[in-house]
């Protein structure tokens, strides 16, 4: 590897890392549309709706923005990710009005959802086609910035926001920073959606503009030096394009698992912050001398930095024992986290059971990328976990409104978590089939390898003998 290539496949995990952070702000919507619903007299369920449109407009547009990503390169398509990102927030701040709520559905939903969908993906492919020796681990790192947008963005988001005055209620790292600092008091400097909408949309639309410049694809057939002997013989297999990928069991099994583990996470998500904050009740985990940041130490918060750590640890525990065995294991342990939370009353049950299913629910992200690449090669990864991620958009619908429908039904969340952790050991069980189908497929594979080298060694042999008989009868008659 020349030092070129080694100091330039970092520098497209960072580009990837700026890419998704700024993606990941869409985890923070309640910061975005608390001012509207305040402003217009909005309830919940009609802003809630913008933001189910953009999940399912980020994991639709993933399979065309896959497909030109594999054609045309990450950059192009990152960038015009970007452009759309930012264009949403800039038509918002022009569009939206009390009596057009379609309006937000369009802008921050579908345009930026598209955004989003367009971006997503590239950073993922291109560090996994630098990295094929540790793609578990690097797409944990990518994804991470995904997952950590939100926790970043929040603070700043809501301090400009928030009007000025005593108080806030801004969460986020970069809020606690500000407070810690004396920057602010918890107030904010209240500069109104509008102009929120016109900085945030330039803003991502430059950052993600400038991230997208580190983006670019290894020159076709780069592998790092020594890799070539670790790596799992997939010859047979090779680079899939999607329409044979999605005739494959294994694809199906993938995409099934996805929903189920992604369907139950989303589900529990939703309604952390109102079971917590009851337990809690006005409690912090943290002590009274850490001031500004005790603020940050909250269920929500501590869920969504393990949601980040868990990108990272799950992509590295699966290089190191393979994707199936991960997933099994991660969707066992949040399965057993749900059917514990029945029985949590105490801030310190409350803390570990946030980490815990941070950690896992953040796993998903980076196992299964992961093991799209492995199964189908990195050639088509673009087009091909497009597909996958269709799942993601499923469970978007299913999750939040199964969650709400069983939380009406009861009034208690128990029923809820019982159920998001049998369909976390549903997730296991099918992981355990993935395994089971990959197993099978190398060994086919293997088998087909080893029979077309026996037919070539027989083949040699066939010609050698050939070659050898016109010699002896020669030498016979020349006697």
């Amino acid at each position: 590897m020349t030092e070129n290539n080694k100091s330039g496949r970092w520098t497209v995990l960072a580009g990837a890392l700026i890419v998704q952070i700024i993606l990941g702000t869409v985890y923070a919507f309640s910061v975005f549309v608390k001012p509207l619903e305040t402003e217009f007299g909005w309830d919940r369920t009609t802003t809630q709706w913008a933001f189910s449109i953009a999940l399912v407009t980020f994991a639709a547009v993933m399979i065309p923005a896959g497909r030109l990503q594999d054609k045309i390169g990450p950059r192009k398509v990152a960038s015009i990710g970007g452009i759309l990102l930012g264009l949403s927030f800039l038509l918002g701040s022009i569009l939206v009005s009390e009596s057009r709520p379609w309006s937000l559905y369009l802008t921050y939903g579908v345009i930026g959802g598209a955004g989003i969908g367009f971006a997503y993906v590239c950073p993922i492919a291109a560090a996994m086609k630098w990295f094929p020796d540790k793609k578990g681990l690097v797409t944990g790192l990518s994804v991470a910035g995904f997952g950590a947008g939100a926790l970043f963005f929040a603070g700043p988001a809501s301090t400009l926001l928030l009007p000025q005055g005593p108080g806030g209620e801004a969460m986020g790292l970069s809020q606690i920073l500000l407070v810690a600092l004396g920057i602010t008091h918890g107030s904010g400097f209240g500069i109104g959606w509008k102009m929120f909408f016109i900085l945030h949309g330039v803003t991502s639309a430059v950052a993600v503009l400038l991230g997208a410049t580190l983006l670019r694809n290894p020159e076709p057939g780069w592998q790092p030096p020594g890799w070539e002997a670790k790596r799992i013989q997939n010859k047979a297999h090779g680079d899939t394009e999607w329409q044979e990928m999605l005739n494959t069991p294994l694809a199906c099994m993938l995409w099934i698992t996805f929903i189920f583990g992604a369907t139950s996470g989303l589900m529990a998500i939703g309604q952390w912050k109102p079971l917590m904050g009851a337990i809690m009740n006005g409690q912090t985990f943290a002590p009274a001398w850490m001031g500004g940041f005790g603020r940050f130490m909250e269920p929500v918060g501590i869920l969504a930095i393990f949601n980040a750590i868990g990108r990272i640890f799950w992509g590295k525990v699966s290089d190191l024992i393979d994707r199936p065995r991960a997933m099994m294991i991660m969707f066992l342990f949040q399965g057993m986290a749900f059917m514990l939370l029945v029985n949590i009353n105490t801030p310190l049950a409350v803390f570990i059971a946030s980490a815990w299913v941070g950690l896992n629910f953040g796993g998903i992200f980076a196992l299964f990328p992961s093991a799209t690449a492995d199964y189908f090669g990195t050639k088509n990864i673009g087009m091909n976990y497009g597909w996958i991620f269709t799942a993601y958009g499923v469970a978007g619908i299913l999750g939040p409104v199964v969650g709400g429908v069983l939380y009406d039904a009861t009034q208690a969340y128990v029923i809820a978590f019982v159920f998001a952790g049998i369909l976390c050991f549903i997730a296991a069980g099918c992981s355990v089939v993935i395994w089971s189908l990959a197993r099978s497929r190398d060994n086919h594979a293997t088998y087909g390898n080893e029979i077309a080298a026996l037919q070539e060694i027989r083949h040699l042999q066939l010609l050698s003998e050939s070659r050898a008989v016109p010699s002896a009868v020669n030498k016979e008659c020349a006697t």
